[in-house]
């Protein structure tokens, strides 16, 4: 541990270490960055994990503490959610029961249900509009969700190079590893 790491940089490290953990147990892995993560269809698409630890060094790069509520559109099993619940208020929103069901256990395993929390829907449904940053592991084209958020002021990620908006600005790709995150306003 760096000696000039302020009492909040080792604490945040140490909850990271946690859900880096938590998250590669659940899937299986022993922490080789090349293995494959689980995926599951499901009636709105499909769904692949993300890794944990790419998401939070995205997280503290784009220093997500500046918004005031980051909205994981997708949340799968949790983990964007869960990394996000570190630096703000997270909430996932899933149409899955049975990963809404896990992504709620994550948060309560990982003590983390007072800043991360999950709904069972479809996030098109949803007021997503009132997050100041939303985020998304997409699947298919985001034609859709960009009409729903026409003349809304925050900003989206997208992780993974697939998939990019026609309709909002690319303002920075981040690289971890082999992983991306794109930052759209």
């Amino acid at each position: 541990m760096n000696p000039i790491q302020s009492s909040e940089d080792r604490r945040e490290a140490k909850t990271a270490a946690g859900i880096i953990e938590y998250f590669r147990r659940l899937h299986g892995r022993d922490g080789d960055s090349g293995e494959a993560l689980p995926y599951r269809l499901t009636a709105s698409g499909a769904w692949a994990a993300s890794r944990p630890e790419h998401l939070f060094n995205f997280f503290k790069r784009v220093d997500l503490s500046k918004f005031r509520l980051f909205i994981d559109l997708g949340s799968g099993d949790g983990a964007a959610s869960c990394t996000a619940g570190l630096f703000t208020t997270s909430i996932g929103i899933e149409s899955d029961p049975f990963l809404v069901s896990r992504a709620a256990r994550a948060a309560r395993d990982l003590n983390m249900q007072n800043r991360v929390g999950f709904i069972c829907a479809d996030f098109l449904t949803q007021r997503i509009q009132e997050a100041d940053c939303l985020y998304i592991y997409p699947d298919k084209p985001v034609d859709a969700l960009e009409k729903t958020i026409e003349g809304w002021d925050g900003t989206l990620f997208i992780y993974g190079p697939h998939f990019p908006p026609k309709r909002l600005s690319l303002m920075e790709k981040l690289r971890c590893g082999r992983e991306t995150m794109s930052v759209y306003t």
